[in-house]
């Protein structure tokens, strides 16, 4: 994902209140009001920032190949199991993400930002970074928000809307389910930003409690998880050996992927996945991964524009390599043609 919205960030002072941030000073203050905590750093010492941003998140984040002299400036608010940091690089920086307990979600707003091997589907698509789903980011005079969500706030919300529900939340993909998703997140996030930017925030902690569950169901809206796909990885009752096979495939349905590989990612045979998914689920893993891919097909299908994507190329993106058998399979799935879902 690359991008590039036309103007260079605001490398002004986020807050009057900020320390001194003359080369070769680094200074970090924080303070706390009506249940928030807001945190602030600002530095030019490239040493100071790969020390800070290794200890701001966990695993720390490892940034390579800053200069001296590039302002970075990175702003926490901290709001009932949430946190929101507003981060600006002057320079270029490669950022290792590795995943942890929590969740992040990291949305570019100006700049320029690329994930090394992505392939999102806007500009401004908001990256996440869950189990299994690490990053590395090569940024170029960016700002972005970083959004961090613990796991007891995603079983909270899923769990109002959502039972039986599986003890783990799992994201299946790195790619928003739609657009439409891509565009509540922001909007949601625009929001709580707005929210705790406004100097009426310390007289509304009512308000201020609100942020967290809206933003965990925005994400839980944005990206397909075991909590929003009717998929057997939520389902308590199955084996847990088959429900990591379903996380596995989910996750690379992308990549070439056969039993075999399957088979590694469970540490079992492939004969013993094949009995899994044949005892529990009336199928074979191929067929599942088939089935999984027509799926992702479905959805870019309706994402996609008619001037800028084609049948044959979603199609051949996810596998099916002949257009005519993938009209077939995709009618006596969706009831229509692909060419009729593309075209609405």
């Amino acid at each position: 994902m690359h991008v590039d919205l036309g103007r260079p960030p605001d490398t002004r002072a986020p807050d009057t209140r900020a320390p001194d941030t003359r080369a070769g000073t680094a200074g970090r203050r924080g303070y706390s009001r009506s249940g928030l905590r807001c945190e602030q750093f600002r530095t030019s010492e490239p040493e100071s920032a790969r020390q800070f941003f290794a200890g701001a998140y966990t695993p720390g984040w490892k940034l390579a190949g800053l200069t001296r002299g590039s302002a970075v400036t990175h702003r926490r608010w901290e709001a009932g199991g949430v946190t929101i940091d507003g981060v600006l690089i002057g320079g270029r920086v490669s950022v290792q993400i590795a995943t942890g307990d929590s969740v992040v979600v990291i949305q570019p707003r100006a700049g320029s930002l690329t994930v090394r091997g992505g392939g999102l589907p806007t500009l401004d698509c908001p990256v996440l970074v869950a189990h299994g789903m690490s990053c590395v980011l090569q940024v170029s005079g960016a700002r972005f928000e970083v959004v961090s969500f613990g796991a007891d706030v995603l079983h909270s919300v899923a769990a109002d809307l959502h039972a039986p529900l599986s003890p783990q939340i799992r994201f299946l993909d790195s790619r928003p389910r739609s657009r439409v998703a891509i565009r509540a997140w922001r909007r949601a996030l625009d929001y709580a930003t707005g929210i705790l930017a406004s100097a009426e925030t310390a007289h509304q902690p009512l308000i201020v409690a609100t942020l967290a569950p809206l933003l965990a169901g925005a994400l839980l809206e944005c990206y397909p998880s075991n909590v929003t796909e009717q998929d057997v990885a939520g389902s308590p009752a199955l084996p847990e050996a088959l429900k990591g096979a379903v996380s596995f495939i989910h996750c690379h349905a992308s990549d070439d992927i056969g039993v075999n590989d399957i088979a590694a990612a469970v540490h079992l045979t492939p004969r013993a996945v094949q009995y899994l998914f044949r005892r529990n689920l009336d199928t074979t893993p191929t067929e599942y991964v088939r089935r999984v891919r027509l799926h992702r097909a479905h959805q870019d299908l309706i994402a996609a524009s008619r001037s800028t994507a084609t049948v044959t190329e979603i199609a051949q993106r996810w596998g099916f390599a002949h257009t005519g058998r993938f009209a077939v399979v995709y009618r006596q799935a969706y009831g229509q043609s692909p060419h009729t879902t593309l075209r609405q």
